[in-house]
């Protein structure tokens, strides 16, 4: 596959084209020798020949050609005048077009007609609406259409000046849109355009909103405002009952827009109109807050998205008359964030923004429209006899009843006449006329001439496919590709000190052993936007079009699998990888973001991600040498030459310590967060005696006693449920969220290797060794805590009463190697009433013999005595309390 790119970077185009463009071929084959295959197969896939050529099934899915935009709803989205003029005039209306000409071959009167037949048919597809015009988006606008990555494709600023060669060109959108059907076009084009030639970017309503009032600046006349409003400034957490409260002010506004708030949190809003349904029928409403949220129709309830929330949409449907309705909605926002967004759709309405249909009561808001396009029910019926003869519906999709169906045939692909029909130096009026260029009709001669016999693989398929989607327009693979230099200005970042790889979407060599196979496909399919510092977004182009990547990017890329043996409990070799991402050992979250807490300096990706998106055995050698992977890239090593300089660590192991940072990533979002995450950490650490924080923690609930000794084990009662709630080993508490501000939530332990216990008191007497043992708050079933009591190194031995027995509970902390074990000492004495029972532990238990159990696969302890009674179908270690001389002394050893 020979492809030209050097020449295209620079060149700019004056004039509108009049010859089909495809960005990738004006940049890779349209200054090619006559007779070039690679451009001609091209442009045979991305003109659609066989969708009027019937060619042999092996062929049609070699060519994944693009199909025509899908027709259904489409009076909802483009003009009826718009229409007319495309049919009549398919390249002077859009220059660059990949659709033909139709009707060529009727008289001037009969296509007239059949025109006029066919735009009443299409018109009636949908309803369409003017929009409001909405200046103040217009800025930002521009700003996201020319970072977010449509100037991959597009010229940066449409009607602006001379055009890039190898852009896909816009037509006059004016025409062709209002500011609510392009914003509706562009939040999902792959609804429109299935082959996903145009990806969607994942743009929220109000981002589409925006880029579509940029492309249209002029279009929609100015309304006047369409809702009245109230505000109040009031603090709730749920939405109040607006009758019973007192405005701080009202008055008019344009749409649903919570600019009207004076202050940024802790406000309501409550918003009154009138909405118009064009036509009978149920109509879904989708409400989007942050927060709470509440929308009625006639004065009934439709949809509630009601409490403190992050962004997040609910929906509900109602059956409306044509006509004006009453609509209310009501918002507050109780801090962080605000959003609201309203939409709908209805009866051949597509999903919108509520805008264009709101009005003020008395006001005459539609003064500005034009009347709307009425049409005729017999040109209706000729219009889709048209369709089917005329072969738009070999091409086209259309979901309308009783649609004929398609009567329009031609030649085979394989019998073509290559010097005639669409290929003649001069169409004849029955053929399709796409404007070709010379240099075009050579590349398909060629094309169709060795088409039957091509060879195929898995370069060519990822090159092929790359070329038809315009992947080549951010990205470079072998040596193909990449960034044009007209276009590079406009790819931007928000780490300015990043550079290119801040801004430059990356390379794709070796991308099928970069990613794994589940995070390949989800992107290829879904789009993503991973890199928080680039402005530019990997589209979504749908599995169906960009799937068949997957397979030969694994193929050719792919990686041997690696094992790497590490001679420890998984705890352990985690705790290992927590220190060393941390800022006390490689730093490495102070240019990652880690869960979402934003780095200290650049934002790089976000750590709990990388083992979900990248191959095992990719992370090991990318990380011991990163220009050799991305030159020019900012990232360190921390294995200089595939050395360690942390020699201490795991014996210097480079392998061993690579491994233990993606075994603690592995954990993603619920991994612990690494040192340094988060702001200035308050550490509470012990250099001797034993160190207390009573206080809110998570896993041992709002009455928590956490005991940090000098041998780095820990642990936490949970003084409520009367019980050892968990234990970990290193860093002891951060308490910088209690001793700051108002001090809420709950803080988790601040170490590694947590162990929790399950729910209920330690000890409790049961009538039968088979009973259930009793959960939650122990105070309710009679077990009182008496405090605790300090030894001469502030250890506490931790005092309890239950029937009649004294219980005093004792714990030491003792350095096993590098990692410390807990012991515990239960003293009772008394004299219980009823047979009392230790629980030592709870869930999978392993008998290792001498009184030695396995826990859970993780939590080895010992037991004195060894007297105990193991309930398989309760999941419970408990021994029998024996009372000698009014005492009992149980003994048991964690280690984990």
């Amino acid at each position: 596959m020979i492809l030209l790119s050097a020449w295209s970077a620079e060149i700019i185009r004056a004039e509108q084209p009049s010859s089909p463009v495809i960005p990738a071929y004006e940049r890779f084959y349209a200054a090619a020798p006559t007779g070039d295959f690679d451009g001609g197969r091209l442009l045979v896939s991305e003109l659609n020949c066989v969708a009027c050529h019937q060619a042999d099934p092996q062929t049609v899915v070699a060519l994944s050609s693009k199909t025509a935009p899908d027709l259904s709803e489409v009076g909802a989205r483009v003009r009826s005048d718009y229409l007319a003029e495309y049919l009549s005039n398919v390249h002077g209306a859009k220059p660059g077009t990949t659709m033909p000409q139709p009707l060529r071959d009727l008289s001037a009167a009969e296509r007239a007609q059949a025109i006029e037949s066919l735009t009443h048919f299409l018109a009636s597809t949908g309803s369409f609406r003017e929009t409001r015009r909405r200046e103040a988006l217009i800025a930002p606008g521009k700003a996201l259409f020319q970072q977010v990555g449509c100037v991959g494709c597009h010229n940066p600023d449409p009607g602006q000046g001379e055009s890039i060669a190898t852009s896909k060109p816009l037509g006059d959108l004016a025409k062709k849109y209002s500011v609510g059907s392009l914003a509706s076009f562009l939040q999902d084009p792959l609804q429109v355009r299935h082959s996903g030639r145009m990806p969607s970017l994942n743009l929220s309503g109000e981002d589409a909103t925006a880029i579509a009032q940029f492309l249209l600046p002029d279009l929609d006349p100015s309304f006047p405002s369409n809702l009245r409003y109230k505000y109040y400034e009031t603090n709730l957490k749920t939405l109040p009952d607006f009758a019973k409260l007192e405005p701080k002010r009202s008055g008019e506004v344009d749409g649903f827009s919570l600019s009207v708030a004076a202050r940024q949190n802790h406000y309501a809003i409550q918003f009154e109109g009138l909405f118009a349904a064009p036509r009978d029928g149920e109509y879904e409403f989708y409400l989007t807050s942050d927060d709470g949220s509440r929308l009625l129709i006639d004065g009934q309830e439709v949809v509630l998205n009601d409490g403190i929330h992050p962004e997040s949409t609910r929906n509900g449907k109602v059956r409306l008359s044509t006509g004006k309705h009453p609509i209310e909605v009501q918002y507050f926002d109780g801090g962080g964030q605000t959003s609201l967004t309203v939409e709908y759709r209805g009866p051949k309405i597509s999903r919108r923004e509520v805008f264009a249909e709101l009005s003020l009561e008395g006001a005459d808001a539609q003064a500005a429209e034009a009347p709307p396009f009425v049409a005729d029910p017999a040109l209706i019926e000729q219009g889709k006899q048209w369709f089917a003869k005329a072969g738009c519906a070999n091409c086209h999709a259309i979901d309308e009843k009783n649609l004929p169906p398609p009567t329009f045939t031609a030649k085979q692909l394989s019998d073509l006449n290559l010097t005639g029909g669409c290929l003649a130096e001069t169409p004849s009026p029955k053929s399709a006329d796409y404007h070709l260029t010379t240099q075009q009709k050579s590349a398909i001669r060629t094309a169709l001439q060795k088409l039957p016999s091509e060879a195929t693989s898995p370069a060519l398929t990822i090159q092929r496919t790359m070329t038809q989607m315009n992947c080549y327009a951010c990205h470079a693979r072998d040596d193909i590709g990449g960034v044009e230099a007209a276009r590079n200005p406009f790819f931007a970042t928000t780490q300015q000190e990043m550079g290119d790889e801040g801004r430059i979407p990356p390379h794709l060599n070796g991308v099928g052993g970069k990613l794994k196979a589940d995070w390949l496909a989800h992107i290829l399919n879904d789009g993503a936007k991973d890199r928080p510092y680039m402005t530019t977004r990997m589209p979504k182009f749908g599995g169906r079009n960009v799937g068949k990547l997957k397979d030969p990017f694994e193929q050719l890329d792919s990686l041997p699998a690696m094992e790497v043996a590490i001679d420890d409990t998984p705890a352990h070799v985690k705790a290992i990888g927590r220190h060393m991402v941390g800022d006390k050992v490689f730093g490495c979250i102070k240019c990652h973001t880690f869960d979402g807490v934003k780095a200290s300096g650049v934002q790089g990706i976000d750590m709990t991600l990388m083992t979900k998106r990248l191959d095992h055995t990719w992370f090991h050698r990318y990380v011991v040498n990163p220009p050799g992977y991305r030159p020019g890239t900012r990232m360190p090593t921390a294995w200089p030459n595939g050395q360690s300089v942390m020699k201490k660590i795991l014996d210097g192991n480079t392998e061993q310590q690579i491994e233990a940072i993606w075994r603690f990533l592995a954990d993603g979002t619920s991994a612990a967060k690494p040192f340094g995450v988060g702001g200035q950490v308050i550490e509470l650490a012990s250099y001797g005696d034993a160190i207390m924080y009573r206080n809110f923690i998570e896993g041992a609930g709002p009455r928590a006693i956490g005991v940090g000794y000098a041998e780095h084990g820990n642990l936490a009662i949970d003084a409520n449920e009367m019980r050892l709630a968990m234990i970990w080993q290193g860093a002891f508490m951060d308490a910088s969220r209690h001793w700051s501000g108002r001090g809420q939530g709950f803080e988790p332990p601040l170490g590694d290797n947590i162990y929790k216990f399950a729910s209920g008191p330690d000890f409790f007497a049961l009538a039968s060794e088979t009973d259930d043992w009793p959960q939650g708050d122990a105070k309710p079933q009679g077990i009182q805590f008496k405090g605790y009591r300090l030894d001469e190194t502030r250890r506490p031995t931790f005092r309890y009463h239950y029937d009649g027995v004294d219980v005093s509970d004792f714990y030491e902390a003792t350095k096993n190697g590098d990692f410390p074990t807990i012991t515990r000492t239960i003293r009772f004495v008394g004299k219980p009433k009823s047979p009392l029972y230790y629980r030592a532990a709870t869930g999978e238990i392993q008998d290792l013999g001498d009184g030695r159990y396995k826990i859970n696969k993780t939590l080895t302890i010992q037991l004195s005595p060894g007297d105990v009674i193991i309930r398989s179908n309760k999941q419970d270690l408990l021994i029998p309390i024996r009372f000698q001389n009014g005492e009992a002394t149980i003994r048991q050893t964690y280690a984990w």
